[in-house]
Formats: C-alpha cells, structure tokens, sequence
C-alpha cells in the first residue's frame, strides 16, 4: 500500500511546475487550479477502473509497456516546451488581446495535458504495481492538487524562475519513474 502512495506522491511532480507555470501568468485565477483538477480526479478515477479493467482481461507483463510510454511521455515534456517556446518566439505580437487569448489557450491545454496524464499515470500503477487500492487514483489526484496549489500562491517568489527548468525537472521525473517500472 505504502508502494502506491510514494509511486503517486513521485510521478506528481510535475505539477509543482505547473502551479508554477499557471501563478506567473496574469490570466491564470486560482479557480483554473480547482476546475483543472477536479477533471483530472475524475480521470484519474477513470484510469483507476480502466487499469483493474486491463488487468483482469490481459495477462501481460505490463512494466515494459508503462516504462517506455512514461520515458517517451517525460521526453515529450521536455522536447514539447522547446518546441512551443521557439513557436511562440517567433510568433511573438505585442498586442495584449492576442496575448491573452494565447495565455488562456496555455492554460486550457496545459489542464487538458495535465489531467490526461494523471489519468495514464493511475492507469499504469493500478497496471504495475502488486497492490490495487482505491489510494492510488486519490493519492495521484490530491498530489497534483496539492502541488500546484502550493506553487501557485507562492510563484510571486519564483517570478525570476526560468520554465524551462520546470519543463526540464517535470519529463526527467517522468522519465526516471519510467526507467524504475522496466527495472524494478
């Protein structure tokens, strides 16, 4: 059991980034963080059922799979902002209505990536791990709740916090939990 909860607490890291991410912008209210999230626990809820769904039908050792898909997912986090970040350079406009319409498309497919990820990230511990409880979907959810909460009231600190080391730090959490499911 305890398995679970440290798997959930580790594989949530990056939304400390995001709490971030979501606190330096000027559009971003603190009512995103609770509309982001409450999805993303019904997803999670959602992989959480899926995963004992697969489980009961398919006899496959499931480690590779979930290991290779949490490396290929930590990699595109990381690639994903080096990509959007010289899109957006090179797209750059000084004028604020499209600013603002570019912030608030960030926050929606930010919310959207975020609460889809937990949701494959229940789905592959409920796949992985030897125990199934109903902690691992809350353990993911309020994680990522707690986090970015955190890091959202106190990123007025971290207005000089470069993202790509968020970006950075979120995929090699990723990717290091991916290398764990193959190994361990």
């Amino acid at each position: 059991m305890w398995i679970a909860i440290i798997s959930g607490l580790l594989v949530s890291i990056d939304a400390l980034f995001i709490g971030i991410s979501f606190g330096t912008q000027k559009k971003c209210r603190f009512w995103h963080i609770l509309v982001i999230n409450a999805v993303l626990l019904i997803l999670c809820l959602a992989g959480y059922f899926l995963g004992i769904f697969i489980g009961d039908r398919l006899y496959v050792d499931f480690d590779l799979i979930v290991g290779i898909t949490f490396i290929i997912l930590g990699l595109w986090v990381i690639l994903s902002y080096f990509i959007f970040e010289h899109k957006n350079k090179s797209h750059k406009n000084n004028n604020e209505s499209n600013n603002n319409g570019h912030q608030t498309k960030n926050i929606v497919l930010t919310g959207i990536f975020m609460s889809v990820e937990a949701m494959f990230i229940t789905l592959a511990l409920t796949l992985t791990l030897d125990v199934i409880t109903i902690l691992i979907p809350l353990t993911v959810a309020f994680a990522h709740f707690i986090y970015s909460t955190v890091t959202f009231f106190l990123s007025k600190y971290f207005r000089k916090f470069p993202s790509v080391i968020g970006h950075v730090i979120a995929g090699v959490a990723l990717v290091a939990y991916g290398i764990m499911a193959i190994v361990i």
